[in-house]
């Protein structure tokens, strides 16, 4: 990587001279005057399609015309349809052809713009592999050399990614490391106890049957209280309601009106 190329940009920028190759796989006598033309003009152009990378920003897919090229898919894989089935033979077709927005055959995948991590330099990348090899072979010690062309061949950018990196999964095992304690940790209620205080007591034996069947609560939560507790608890709630000046609302009876004697009306006979 040349000492003018700040930005940590791939090794494209040293190819093509420039961002903006506006690099075209339809090649005619239109496309080629207008991909010059437009790289011309790149520097000064505010709309300009910048296709190599950098560290400020993406770049965009290789054009096919006005649009852009993907690949065709390969045959055997699944078919995507938008609204109406495709019926995409790969047997006797060689070609997905065109596609609409309603009838899309390519899958998700296959889209002009993506969103997607920054991939390390290729020299980085063998580096890194080397240091691994001779970590696996003969141990972390003696792989210094390997370790200080890491250094020296990886640019800035990518050293301060690999460390942000080291640094997320030391932060993801460190908060693994406290779950898995704090589930073997023995809880309070379980501190001095065995299997042998455990019940044997099955679901079947919180059935209503076989808990207080004559009583109205199944279960045991009224069983010791007496009647002298019933009347203290009484007095209670109505020394409360005397002392917050809450007036208890009178119950006036309904007088429900007396229909017995009423006239009930009969039916007419059809003919007299």
């Amino acid at each position: 990587m040349s000492s003018d190329n700040p930005d940590g940009q791939p090794l494209d920028i040293e190819y093509y001279e420039t961002n903006y190759p506006y690099l075209n796989v339809k090649k005619n006598l239109l496309n080629n005057t207008l991909s010059k033309w437009r790289r011309a003009i790149a520097p000064y152009n505010p709309f300009a399609m910048q296709q190599i990378p950098n560290q400020k920003r993406m770049g965009m897919g290789i054009r096919n015309g006005n649009g852009f090229y993907f690949p065709d898919p390969y045959p055997n894989r699944v078919n995507w349809s938008v609204f109406f089935p495709t019926h995409y033979d790969p047997l006797s077709e060689q070609h997905f052809g065109n596609h609409g927005w309603q009838t899309r055959k390519d899958a998700p995948m296959f889209t002009a713009l993506a969103i997607r991590a920054q991939a390390l330099p290729r020299g980085c990348v063998r580096q890194i592999d080397a240091f691994k090899r001779c970590q696996n072979v003969n141990g972390v010690t003696k792989c210094q050399e390997e370790a200080d062309n890491i250094i020296s061949i990886c640019p800035k950018w990518a050293l301060e990614g690999l460390k942000e990196k080291k640094r997320q999964l030391d932060k993801i095992e460190a908060i693994q490391t406290l779950q898995y304690r704090s589930v073997l940790e023995v809880s309070p209620y379980n501190k001095g106890r065995t299997a042998k205080d455990v019940s044997d007591k099955t679901w079947a034996d919180g059935h209503r049957d076989n808990l207080r069947p004559d009583t109205m609560w199944a279960d045991e939560r009224y069983t010791n209280i007496t009647q002298s507790e019933i009347n203290e608890a009484k007095k209670r709630v109505a020394a409360r309601d005397a002392a917050s000046g809450r007036v208890k609302e009178q119950v006036y009876q309904v007088h429900h009106p007396d229909m017995s004697s009423s006239h009930i009306s009969e039916d007419k006979p059809l003919y007299p």
